[in-house]
């Protein structure tokens, strides 16, 4: 607990999601390599000593070896994550953390990453997952549906508890990003999946043995399913493995882009901020997916 209040690395990791610290550990340990501290724990790294000319040198190190702007926009976010903790503890003073904050990552934009899932394509994954006989179809089939049919993320889909699910009103609370607990609708298809998946599950449970009380459970080879709630990885794998069996490279974030992508199109960007749960109209945006043949024939419309 000494270590926690006095470390700005360490109060710094505290103040995030389970799921962000593991990628800001990733990133800050890199940075400490880049600034030369590549035998150290990065939680022994004297972060307090950063001076600018070493931020301005991991920004020009990143943008060397090709990193996109958005990454480096990361790598310096989190320097300065844990240089506001060293000035909080004393460590630095707010001069020093003024001049910090002044360096700029690099600038630039990529194109987004991800795809759109098209209707046929959603619809073409029920049919690979239907055609599997063993249980992990049907599970499969559900986790996809929840996925396109609510726009959450992996990570929430994991979390899901069976007492969070509303059949009646079509409705899943779960703990999203910044500690929010949120309500997410989906459709009656989707539903209809996740019933599926749950009346197997229940027939699969030894006479006398509660249900589980979470939503999705891990299946082993042989068709067993345990009483361990599925992981982030195995969402993952999914996705990859039956995105394969389409012919199609399907990330699970794909689903929630392909989701914000039907509410614009169908609705408007207002309606698909509200649904996404994104503070920024922005980010919104951001996820609209819509290909160019779409952008090329709104343009080819214009008259003179």
């Amino acid at each position: 607990m000494t270590d926690l209040l006095r470390n700005p690395l360490l109060q710094y990791l505290a103040r995030l999601a389970p799921s962000s610290q593991l990628t800001m550990r990733y990133i800050l340990q890199d940075a400490a390599d880049r600034l030369g501290f590549a035998d150290c724990d990065i939680a022994e790294v004297p972060w307090h000593r950063l001076e600018p000319g070493h931020v301005i040198a991991l920004v020009a190190a990143l943008r060397a070896d090709g990193y996109a702007p958005n990454t480096s926009s990361l790598y310096v976010n989190a320097v300065r994550g844990v240089m506001n903790e060293a000035w909080r503890q004393g460590l630095i003073e707010h001069e020093q953390l003024l001049m910090i904050r002044e360096v700029k990552p690099a600038a630039g934009s990529r194109l987004p990453p991800g795809r759109n899932l098209r209707r046929s394509l959603i619809r073409e994954l029920m049919d690979v997952c239907a055609a599997d006989p063993r249980p992990q179809g049907v599970r499969d089939a559900a986790i996809l549906a929840l996925l396109y049919g609510t726009g959450m993320r992996k990570s929430e889909s994991v979390d899901v508890n069976l007492d969070q699910v509303d059949f009646q009103e079509r409705s899943v609370q779960v703990l999203a990003k910044g500690n929010r607990q949120l309500v997410k609708y989906a459709p009656a298809w989707a539903f209809d999946k996740l019933q599926a998946w749950l009346d197997l599950r229940r027939q699969h449970l030894p006479a006398g043995e509660r249900d589980d009380s979470f939503l999705f459970n891990r299946i082993r080879r042989g068709s067993h399913i345990t009483r361990a709630r599925i992981t982030k990885h195995a969402i993952y794998y999914i996705a990859r493995q039956r995105g394969a069996q389409v012919g199609a490279k399907i990330m699970p974030h794909d689903f929630r882009r392909a989701f914000i992508t039907r509410v614009i199109e169908e609705h408007d960007l207002s309606i698909a901020q509200k649904l996404a749960h994104h503070a920024n109209i922005q980010t919104t945006a951001g996820y609209d997916r819509r290909d160019d043949n779409e952008r090329r024939r709104a343009v080819e419309r214009f008259d003179y």
